[in-house]
């Protein structure tokens, strides 16, 4: 979703993004909070104070990918931080987000002309699908013992 927005994304909110998500990406392979994520978090919050006052929009659509990106790290964060469990965000809900985002930006840059409403039913498809791919390639089965 950042690669699509790239150009609606401004800096230094586009850079902050990507060193989050980044981060998030070592937190979860690690499974644990790396000194790094913490200082990562307080840079995005910080720029996302002075870009608006609710801390999660900063830029168009660059909330969902961070939505993505805290669903593995939040209660990690929490945890490291000495607090309690946080309400997680839930997966579905990230999920279907982008797939709407990603919807909603094929029907806006869609060729003249095309029915937009179709255009952006088969880009959420095409999301949904990767989305499921993306798992099956990249997480073991919980129900198997084979790694």
């Amino acid at each position: 979703m950042l690669d699509i927005e790239r150009d609606g994304i401004a800096e230094p909110v586009r850079a902050v993004c990507l060193e989050y998500v980044e981060v998030c990406h070592e937190a979860i392979d690690l499974g644990e909070v790396p000194p790094r994520l913490p200082e990562a978090r307080d840079r995005l919050l910080e720029v996302a104070a002075q870009w608006d006052t609710n801390r999660y929009v900063l830029a168009r659509r660059a909330g969902p990918v961070l939505d993505a990106a805290r669903v593995g790290t939040e209660q990690m964060l929490a945890k490291a931080n000495g607090q309690g469990p946080t309400t997680p965000i839930p997966c579905l809900y990230v999920a279907r987000q982008l797939q709407a985002e990603v919807g909603q930006w094929y029907a806006e840059h869609g060729q003249e002309g095309t029915d937009k409403r179709l255009v952006a039913r088969h880009a959420r498809w095409e999301e949904a699908r990767w989305q499921v791919l993306h798992i099956r390639r990249t997480e073991p089965s919980p129900h198997s013992d084979a790694g």
